[in-house]
């Protein structure tokens, strides 16, 4: 009974490990969007040069250039903005996900150990 007790608990954590290292590839994968869209809005901001007074009363084509520059640039943030807090909103969603298979992999895995052990020392006590 104890063999098959371990061999049962073997393959659940083996199973576990699997569930485990899917839902961290699944929040990885996630985070890397995460972090590409954080980085393209703060290019986005960076890029962007402040109307200098000195320009705007000398060239107006200039300053009507910046201006439409600087709407492009909002309507872009915009855009980065809504797809940063969907992808947000996935990733604190799939987050206590990880946690769980993490957790149950890790308890799985210690009690396959102690049975391992617990068989081991049995074994030694007949031999």
């Amino acid at each position: 009974m104890d063999r098959k007790r371990t061999e049962t608990l073997t393959r659940l954590a083996r199973l576990a490990g699997l569930k485990r290292e899917a839902e961290l590839a699944r929040l990885a994968a996630v985070a890397r969007s995460r972090a590409r869209l954080q980085e393209q809005l703060a290019t986005l901001r960076q890029i962007e040069a402040p109307l200098d007074p000195t320009e705007a009363t000398t060239d107006p084509a200039l300053v009507g250039a910046r201006l439409a520059h600087r709407r492009w640039s909002e309507a872009q943030q915009r855009r980065l903005n809504q797809q940063l807090a969907m992808v947000t909103a996935d990733w604190l969603r799939q987050k206590p996900a990880a946690a769980k298979a993490f957790g149950r992999a890790a308890v799985l895995e210690e009690l396959t150990d102690r049975a391992q052990d617990d068989l081991r020392a049995k074994a030694a006590k007949r031999d």
